[in-house]
């Protein structure tokens, strides 16, 4: 389902309460696009739950999370690698990954 713009053709300053977003149990599902066009979505999540009952596969786009609080492993095919916060976790296109 593709995000609905709210005000088209409208430059103006912002400020999102990011920090306010409603947990969601599941990692996908808590995902909430705030900005889009048709290169890049920008999005939100606060996932309660890690995805440990699967694995996920962007096929369509590369994928760029940031982690603002939190820790965790990400598990892919390129091994298992730590982050924490303040860390950029780059997934190529096409990755079949999962954060734990």
């Amino acid at each position: 389902m593709s995000p609905k713009a709210a005000i088209a053709k409208n430059l103006q300053c912002r400020s999102f309460l990011t920090f306010k977003t409603a947990p969601v149990d599941d990692f996908l599902k808590s995902r909430k696009v705030l900005l889009f066009n048709r290169d890049v979505y920008i999005s939100v999540a606060a996932p309660k739950k890690s995805m440990t009952d699967y694995f996920y596969k962007n096929a369509d786009a590369d994928e760029v999370i940031f982690v603002h609080e939190g820790s965790g492993t990400f598990k892919s095919i390129y091994g298992q690698i730590e982050f924490e916060y303040g860390d950029y976790l780059v997934i190529p296109r096409g990755t079949i990954y999962q954060l734990e």
